[in-house]
């Protein structure tokens, strides 16, 4: 029986900062001296971001606003670009802090009438601050910063489970992302809700499928309550 929710936050309660990273993207690629595309560039920065988090655990942890401008960084040199890292980063941490709900959220926090925990690859500080901005509450936040490791690693949904108080199969994780989502909660034992608004096709090689495909909140709400 279905007691708790986990839920991701960025790219599923609030919208994800895409616009953001393709400015910046877009601002370094006009200034590459190697005359790199906008898309070499983003591939590069998010080889580096992924790399570095998968490497951040335990007594390796980092911050993600370290990471993010480390990455950068090394983003900037190897396309040979003079930009400075910690300036283009500025913009994406007052993203982060100040994010835009998806369409429905509001509406799936009054209608689930469920314990909610978020689970989030974000720092504390700047979860807290949109949370509180946004003027939502939940039952219980899981970071990665107070956990130590980033999603897909299993801590950030174990923490979750404890401080519901719940077991793996009395919860469902809402997410967006099949890395660190649909991969880490299935890893943890736990069923999720796959949030597809852009339609993408599911991996031949996942391990369990989905429970939920759902392109909305909206459409998962429906879901929950036919249940």
């Amino acid at each position: 029986m279905l007691e708790a929710l986990l839920l991701d936050f960025y790219g599923t309660l609030v919208e994800e900062d895409d616009a953001v990273i393709a400015r910046i993207v877009a601002e370094i690629a006009a200034t590459s001296r190697l005359g790199a595309s906008a898309r070499e560039i983003a591939a590069t920065w998010n080889e580096r971001f992924a790399a570095l988090c998968a490497e951040a655990h335990g007594p390796s942890f980092r911050r993600q606003r370290e990471i993010e401008v480390v990455s950068l960084r090394e983003t900037l040199a190897r396309h040979a670009s003079p930009l400075d890292a910690e300036r283009l980063s500025a913009a994406l941490f007052e993203y982060w802090e100040r994010p835009r709900p998806v369409d429905g959220a509001e509406r799936f926090l009054c209608e689930v009438g469920l314990p909610i925990c978020v689970v989030s690859n974000i720092d504390q500080h700047d979860l807290d601050l949109a949370v509180a901005g946004l003027g939502w509450s939940f039952d219980a936040v899981i970071t990665s910063e107070g956990c130590r490791a980033y999603k897909p690693r299993v801590e950030p949904f174990r923490a979750a489970l404890a401080a519901l108080g719940r077991a793996p199969q009395q919860v469902l994780h809402v997410g967006d992302s099949l890395g660190s989502d649909v991969r880490g909660a299935t890893a943890a034992g736990i069923e999720v809700a796959w949030i597809n608004a852009k339609a993408r096709a599911l991996p031949a090689n996942l391990v369990a499928p989905p429970r939920h495909v759902v392109a909305s909140l909206d459409e998962l709400s429906a879901a929950l309550r036919a249940r």
